[in-house]
């Protein structure tokens, strides 16, 4: 026979234990202090049994996350205001959220249910073991997209305050390692660029027909959208022909419908109205291309754009493609992090090269008012020169940027690089390894840089030609040399990667792994819950801010018996 009985008894099973009716009286007189004996008792022989160690038994008794709750306040109305009390706390919604992100990110109703069966989360929250009332599902999507919007990196920024006071570690002078991850977003892409268009136009409708004047309302009834309210499938590459043809004509409809009468719409759709038609235009433009008689087609994949739209849904997310994986869509997660803790974590979309992510770190330490660190490691990615000069100049030459000089434009390791050449800037002069002086120099076309060129009279008889140049170079040819405007910093990145520093520092890049491996598998930063970079960037910051306090909890032991 089960102990605890369920709302809904089986057959043949006895209800409550029968109570004299002389006993009644004194039950509900003392019926405070009997549920309240009985809720330390259980939980006093649970917590000293079973879960003493439990994460979140272990981080309630050391974190208070009262400057979280101070964060969060203005989402009650003050006292004295018309409202009907709140059922529940701040504090308890804040803690909730820190449950959500320990339990890899959960859904609303994923965590009404472990707040609802869970002893220990119970007890974290602060919710006794005989509320009368729990939060639903609803309570807490309010509060979450709340603390979303408005106090997006309260928790974080708390808890890197806390660890710096009780693990105090010097964020200037210690090195941060940076890298990057994909975060899925929770919705699919568009199988083509003709469903892609066509769910773009209906979801402009949709808000048109919700928010928009009567006029444009009445004009866009007038148009037939029966190809897109009840598309006919199409099952041969003629029939796909044919549905993209139409589906690009009527495109072209509503947005001319819709663009003559964008100026009389209300403030607040205004800006959603254009960005739907800027999107359209994109798709257009990434996907198709139109020939001179007026038929369109879809682009080859090399010749699409770069940060492609592909959801209808999530218009914020890209392809991420990083070598050796296939492509995710979603947003690109970058975090910094020491040996101990996490001191910064962005998100971009996913398109966004990683090349981006130094610089990113440092701006987001800089709004944050964080000191800088003296140094960044980082893998081959931000290597080249350009990344090196956005550091420096973010920075404002406080941070260096150590990362492996990647191999350029795929030119044969076994011959001569640009780090061979010895260059003056002064004189507007460059030498080749043989000793020959080249003064013929002219401004790239390309890129950001100049071009020195060796005459083929220089180079012939030299010890060296083999190594210099092209076996499949002409003997007439001339032996070109480009220089770019961060030459510098590429020098001074090879003497640093040679020395003992550099080679301890780039040798430490590893552990920045465990961290990420951590977030993906355990705080649900494999894929965002919700659409959006803001709601990536949330979801981001909560995990690393729950990660760090388990982090330290895994080391306090180890530091308390050493």
């Amino acid at each position: 026979m089960l102990p605890i009985l369920p709302p809904i008894l089986r057959a043949g099973t006895p209800d409550l234990p029968a109570v004299p009716r002389w006993l009644h009286a004194g039950i509900i007189m003392f019926l405070g202090p009997i549920l309240v004996w009985a809720e330390t008792t259980i939980l006093r022989r649970i917590f000293t049994t079973t879960v003493r160690d439990h994460p979140l038994v272990r981080m309630g008794l050391a974190y208070d996350p009262a400057a979280v709750v101070a964060a969060c306040a203005a989402y009650r109305h003050p006292e004295g205001t018309p409202g009907a009390p709140p059922t529940f706390t701040l504090e308890q919604l804040v803690r909730a959220e820190i449950v959500r992100t320990w339990a890899e990110g959960c859904s609303d109703r994923e965590l009404a249910w472990h707040l609802a069966s869970n002893l220990v989360v119970r007890w974290f929250v602060g919710l006794s073991l005989f509320a009368p009332q729990l939060p639903d599902h609803t309570t807490l999507a309010r509060f979450h997209g709340w603390m979303r919007q408005h106090a997006p990196d309260a928790l974080f920024r708390d808890v890197l305050t806390f660890l710096d006071g009780v693990d105090p570690e010097d964020a200037a002078t210690t090195p941060q390692i940076v890298d990057t991850f994909a975060m899925q977003s929770p919705v699919a892409p568009r199988v083509s660029p003709a469903a892609l268009l066509r769910h773009l136009t209906l979801r402009l409708l949709l808000l048109l027909r919700q928010r928009g004047p009567a006029t444009l309302t009445a004009a866009l009834e007038a148009l037939d959208l029966t190809p897109f309210t009840h598309p006919k499938p199409a099952r041969s590459a003629a029939a796909r022909h044919a549905r993209l043809q139409t589906t690009v004509a009527l495109v072209a409809r509503v947005v001319t419908t819709v663009t003559a009468q964008v100026d009389a719409l209300d403030p607040v759709v205004h800006p959603l109205v254009v960005a739907f038609l800027a999107d359209l235009a994109k798709v257009q433009a990434d996907e198709l291309t139109t020939d001179d008689a007026g038929v369109v087609t879809e682009r080859p994949a090399k010749e699409r754009g770069s940060r492609r739209i592909a959801s209808a849904v999530d218009r914020e997310a890209t392809f991420r493609k990083h070598e050796g994986s296939p492509a995710v869509l979603g947003s690109n997660a970058i975090i910094s992090t020491t040996r101990t803790r996490i001191r910064a974590c962005v998100i971009v979309t996913g398109c966004t090269p990683d090349s981006v992510a130094p610089a990113a770190v440092l701006q987001q330490q800089q709004e944050a008012g964080a000191p800088l660190p003296e140094i960044i490691v980082m893998d081959g990615a931000a290597g080249w020169g350009k990344t090196r000069a956005e550091v420096h100049t973010r920075s404002d030459g406080q941070t260096s940027l150590v990362a492996p000089i990647p191999q350029g434009g795929g030119s044969d390791p076994a011959r001569f690089s640009v780090a061979d050449f010895q260059v003056d800037f002064t004189r507007m002069t460059c030498t080749c390894p043989g000793g020959k002086v080249s003064t013929t120099a002219y401004a790239s076309g390309s890129a950001d840089g100049i071009t020195f060129r060796f005459r083929a009279p220089d180079c012939a008889g030299c010890d060296e030609y083999a190594q210099c140049r092209d076996p499949k170079a002409k003997p007439t040819s001339h032996r070109t040399v480009f220089i770019s405007d961060y030459h510098h910093h590429m020098r001074e990145a090879q003497r640093v990667n040679q020395s003992d520093a550099g080679k301890a520092l780039l040798h430490d890049r590893w552990r920045v792994e465990p961290t990420i491996a951590w977030l993906t598998r355990y705080q649900g930063c494999r894929r965002a819950r919700c659409i959006g970079l803001a709601a990536a960037q949330f979801e981001l910051s909560q995990a690393c801010a729950v990660r760090n306090l388990l982090s330290w909890l895994h080391r306090h032991p180890r530091r308390a018996a050493a």
